[in-house]
């Protein structure tokens, strides 16, 4: 392990050199007192910053950030942002109680993070100043140490010594006890020098640690005496803060209400078609108000920002005339934002006031709008059957429009429209459908509804929540009815739309009615209403032209008791003539007759009461829309525009409010809201999938790398193996181990065998000496030395790795194997973590297709669901 005396020993020699005082004692205290630690820094940063600002002759008696940035702006020096940000961030910690605000320089930090960035700030300066010739990335950083671990790595280092002291004494003696060669003491000799320089060594980082247990010591117990100071004066600036943040979160809730009021009140406004004069001004001068609030506010927020640098600068300062002068600041700062505050209250009054005002006119403006709208409605039945929808009669008309013609083709032939086998078909399957709109609410069908009939009218929507044009697409729904009927060939045109669409389809109820019960007697009771709705209809205005009814019937000439006895011979002729000459305001009175003379063919009782969700379904078998086909859709409109009215003509009540709109508005709001909602969570997935991309590729190219670095790290371990082993077999502490001697003397034995081998071949000569006795026992011997050689030399390298000797040399073995370990482990972790990214993928890939599907289903059941609001 490498032992320096500070992080901060490079400003030692340079212009800066007196900080580093500091910064040793804000080292030794980092562990014991985190929080000095943190205003010495920032002590140090400050001092630099003044000495900055008086070299660039600039203003020196300000609190630190406004020094800050001020020296931003006209310093002939020049930092780099992320050195401006690092030293917003030690300014900002050196008080504990970082604001609540989300300030991003204000980010909390420990205090060996914050040792660590001042090192860098420092190195930059003195490159900038100095052209400090360092590379950053030979800055090394370590993190403090206390005072109890570097006890124990005295204990460690004091060991250490005390064993090398013992090997130079053991080797001392080895060399009394050899009685051979000058070589080998020589050889022990160097030993001893290498093991007396590792030892000078330790001794070196024995007397650095002793110091600076020493220093350490010294600085914490005086620290124990000031801390209570330092406490005290924390405390007091927490409690001034909190104050100041109180007053800030107050204006800012009082504030954001304001905000949402106003936002409210331009909403429901806006939904207007018409805009009053007055309403206007106060909107101008409600937003005028507004930035004066939001001015004062802002200005408050400022005031207590510069407020509390200056307090901070205050209390972290070493300069006593600085103090001086920051604390008339502070006073002036004070009055400021007693002043700003002051703005705000009576501001906030004014506004409150006239917002309440405000809503009152936009409430009666609102009503007038509405009763401007009401006079515009062309088509009022129709638009008050569609607010009085509900229930029963709600379902059978969104049963109708949406299923019933893609699932069920009742009939072929118009004679077969009311046959009792079809009828019972058709009710089994609305009834079935019915079921499994129980428990749907009445609003949520009708508003689907509504978007099916724009569908089918191909009506140029709006915007729902305008009621204007919510009211003229109604309207416009009535016409493209009309429209579709006006080609037929049996459909009377009329002045009034309405009465033409129900004219044709109580023909068509007739005319299915007389197919199905031609020869049916009808009762007394319904000769005398049908008598009576005549000589009603022959009395109105608009009736007195149609004489082609009374001359073809003799209607002017016959007597009561003779039109009576025609009305029960020819019953469906006279009520084709009410359907002719009646308007829509007799549905009630014609679908009466219809229904019971309807329950005298099936042979109902009579005492049934009429239903108009039984009508409907008389009206939808007699109409052409049973037999519509996927590409005639459009032929469903009219007769949904009779059922819907009929809704309206069966009502005692008078016009329906205007709580049924208000409730379709509210709900496709919400559906809005939903819809948006999705919209951003699937632009977050969306955003998340990226970055989970983005991860994903780098840890495949990570894997890569590690991949590489792996085999390498592989390849130079064998390849140290080798260099290991001839450091170990060249090196003279080779003596030292224990198999030595042993390998030594192998050695002089294969020297000896290779001498008489060599000596005989010289003697005898080459071809003789093959086959001599005493030549083959010498290679023999020679061959069995060599192989114990090996053996040998294998033993040597194992006790060169357990043996202290070759510490230094073996520690690269160490090294690698922890290298290689680690890359493993990394490898591994990559694979787990690739393996949760593609999990993740996939997951998150779902989830975006789901939330598609939802916003698709949306989109087309709500046309306008993207329209602000």
């Amino acid at each position: 392990m490498e032992y320096i005396e500070s992080n901060f020993g490079y400003l030692k020699g340079t212009k800066i050199e007196k900080y580093y005082d500091h910064l040793i004692k804000a080292e030794f205290l980092c562990e014991y007192y985190p929080i000095v630690t943190k205003i010495i820094v920032r002590k140090v940063i400050e001092m630099l910053l003044r000495d900055i600002a008086q070299d660039s002759g600039m203003d020196m008696n300000v609190s630190a950030l406004t020094l800050l940035n001020g020296i931003k702006l006209k310093s002939n020096i020049s930092f780099s942002e992320e050195i401006y940000n690092s030293i917003e961030i030690i300014l900002a910690n050196g008080y504990e109680n970082i604001s609540k605000r989300d300030r991003n320089r204000k980010i909390p930090k420990h205090p060996i993070e914050i040792l660590k960035i001042a090192q860098k700030v420092l190195y930059y300066y003195l490159k900038e100043k100095e052209n400090l010739m360092l590379d950053i990335k030979n800055l090394s950083f370590s993190a403090p140490s206390t005072i109890e671990y570097m006890k124990k790595e005295l204990l460690k280092i004091n060991n250490d010594i005390a064993q090398r002291e013992n090997l130079i004494n053991n080797l001392r003696k080895k060399i009394l006890e050899v009685d051979s060669s000058p070589k080998r003491i020589s050889e022990i000799n160097n030993i001893i020098i290498l093991i007396k320089e590792e030892k000078a060594y330790l001794e070196e980082i024995q007397d650095i640690l002793n110091r600076k247990v020493e220093m350490q010591n010294k600085f914490v117990l005086n620290m124990e005496t000031d801390y209570k100071t330092y406490e005290k004066k924390l405390n007091e600036m927490k409690i001034k803060f909190n104050e100041n943040e109180e007053l800030l979160l107050e204006k800012e809730g009082q504030l954001l209400k304001a905000e949402i009021q106003n936002q409210e009140l331009k909403i429901s406004t806006e939904e207007l078609d018409d805009e009053d004069k007055s309403i206007k001004r106060m909107k101008v001068s409600l937003d005028e108000e507004l930035r004066t609030l939001r001015h004062a506010y802002e200005s408050l927020l400022n005031l207590t920002e510069e407020y509390n640098d200056i307090v901070e600068t205050i209390e972290f300062s070493y300069d006593n005339e600085l103090k001086k002068e920051l604390e008339a600041k502070k006073n002036s700062i004070q009055i400021k934002i007693n002043f700003e505050d002051a703005v705000f209250n009576e501001n906030i009054i004014i506004y409150n006031k006239n917002i309440v005002e405000y809503k009152r006119k936009a409430l009666i403006f609102k009503e007038l709008v509405n009763e401007n709208i009401k006079r515009e409605i062309r088509h009022e039945k129709f638009y008050d059957g569609f607010l009085r929808l509900s229930g029963k009669e709600l379902k059978i008309v969104y049963t109708i429009i949406n299923n019933i013609t893609s699932s069920f083709n009742l009939v072929s032939k118009p004679k077969e429209l009311l046959g009792r086998y079809n009828e019972d078909k058709f009710l089994e399957l609305l009834n079935r459908n019915l079921e499994n709109l129980k428990n749907i609410n009445d609003n949520e069908i009708k508003l689907i509804l509504y978007y099916k009939l724009i569908s089918l009218s191909n009506a140029p929507y709006g915007k729902i929540y305008n009621r204007r044009k919510f009211v003229q697409t109604l309207d416009y729904m009535v016409e493209k009815a009309y429209a579709v009927l006006a080609t037929k060939k049996d459909f009377k045109a009329r002045t009034k739309k309405l009465d033409a669409i129900n004219e044709y389809y109580m023909n068509r109820t007739i005319s299915a009615l007389k197919n199905k019960g031609l020869n049916t007697h009808i009762t007394e009771e319904l000769i005398e209403n049908i008598y009576d709705i005549i000589t009603n209809l022959k009395q109105r205005p608009e009736n007195k032209e149609k004489r082609f009814y009374y001359e073809k019937l003799d209607l002017d000439v016959m007597t009561e008791s003779a039109i009576k006895a025609a009305i029960k011979s020819q019953p469906y002729t006279f009520l084709h003539m009410i359907a002719d000459l009646a308007s829509i305001d007799s549905y009630k009175d014609m679908s009466s007759i219809i229904f019971q003379i309807e329950n005298l063919i099936e042979k109902r009782s009579l005492i049934k009461k009429f239903s108009n969700t039984y009508f409907m379904v008389l009206l939808y078998l007699s109409s052409d829309a049973i037999v519509v086909s996927q590409n005639q859709q459009e032929e469903l409109l009219p007769l949904a525009v009779m059922l819907i009215t009929s809704v309206s003509l069966v009502s005692d009540n008078d016009f329906i409010s205007l709580e049924g709109y208000n409730d379709l508005v509210k709900l496709w709001k919400q559906k809005q809201q939903k819809y948006n909602d999705i919209c951003m969570k699937k632009e977050e997935e969306e955003s998340s999938l990226g970055l989970i991309m983005r991860e994903k590729l780098e840890l495949e190219i990570n894997q890569k790398e590690l991949s590489e670095a792996y085999d390498s790290l592989l390849r130079s371990y064998g390849s140290y193996e080798s260099e290991f082993k001839n450091l170990v077999m060249n090196s003279e502490k080779r003596v030292l181990l224990p198999s030595y001697f042993y390998y030594d003397d192998l050695c002089n034995k294969k020297k000896l065998a290779e001498k008489h081998i060599n000596e005989s071949k010289n003697k005898i000569g080459t071809l003789k000496s093959m086959f001599s006795i005493e030549v083959w026992k010498d290679q023999a011997n020679k061959f069995i030395n060599e192989s114990n050689m090996l053996e040998a030399e294998k033993l040597l390298i194992k006790e060169a790795k357990q043996k202290p000797y070759f510490k230094k040399e073996h520690s690269v073995f160490l090294e690698l194997e922890d290298q290689i370990q680690k890359v493993n482990e990394s490898i591994q972790k990559n694979k787990e973590m690739l393996k949760s990214k593609d999990a993740l993928v996939d997951n998150i890939g779902s989830k975006i297709i789901d939330l598609q599907k939802q916003l698709t289903t949306m989109k087309n059941a709500y046309i306008d669901i993207e329209s602000g609001y």
